[in-house]
């Protein structure tokens, strides 16, 4: 039996046509591989082999690989905050990456992040910089006794506002007296 040229032709189109399936996408081999595994332990009688494989996967969809990160830092969201919103939102509505940085939604809550950060940043912090602290009721207490010479009715302020007004009479002292100057 002779090969003629057109034969051998013949033979390499069948098989060209074979290799043409359509490849599946990764996610699609998982869950096509899930599926076998699933039914061959049930056909076994395997189920907590199986449990146990589902739960030591290392998959998790809210965990961001160095790509993704990258793609953010790109788009000019930096910082873990900033990075917790994104995963936040993509967890909220199931989106994809990039879905989630074209989303409005997205858009809104990381200028209303950066707004709320820009403003607790703007106020200082540290030692250099002390609150300011409210009249407490034996300021109003002392004010009101100077004003007309009436001590609160309540025996704890009362007491609070005496020793008050001893310690100011004490400290109050300092610049009073005869002027070393004199007068001019």
């Amino acid at each position: 039996m002779e090969e003629t040229n057109e034969e051998v032709q013949e033979n390499t189109e069948e098989t060209a046509t074979e290799v043409a399936k359509p490849k599946r996408t990764p996610q699609e081999e998982y869950d096509y591989h899930k599926g076998r595994t699933e039914r061959l332990a049930k056909k076994l009688g395997i189920k907590d082999k199986v449990e146990l494989v589902k739960n030591t996967q290392t998959d998790k969809p809210s965990e961001l690989d160095y790509g993704q990160l990258a793609l953010l830092r790109t788009e000019g969201i930096k910082g873990s905050g900033e990075v917790a919103l994104f995963k936040e939102i993509m967890a909220e509505t199931g989106k994809g990456v990039l879905e989630v940085l074209d989303s409005n939604y997205f858009k809104s809550r990381l200028t209303d992040f950066r707004g709320t950060q820009e403003s607790l940043n703007a106020i200082p912090k540290g030692k250099g910089r002390s609150g300011q602290t409210g009249a407490t009721d034996i300021d109003i207490s002392i004010a009101k006794y100077k004003e007309d010479g009436t001590l609160p009715s309540d025996f704890k302020a009362r007491i609070a506002v005496v020793k008050a007004l001893e310690a100011e009479e004490k400290s109050g002292g300092m610049f009073e007296g005869p002027s070393v100057v004199g007068r001019r």
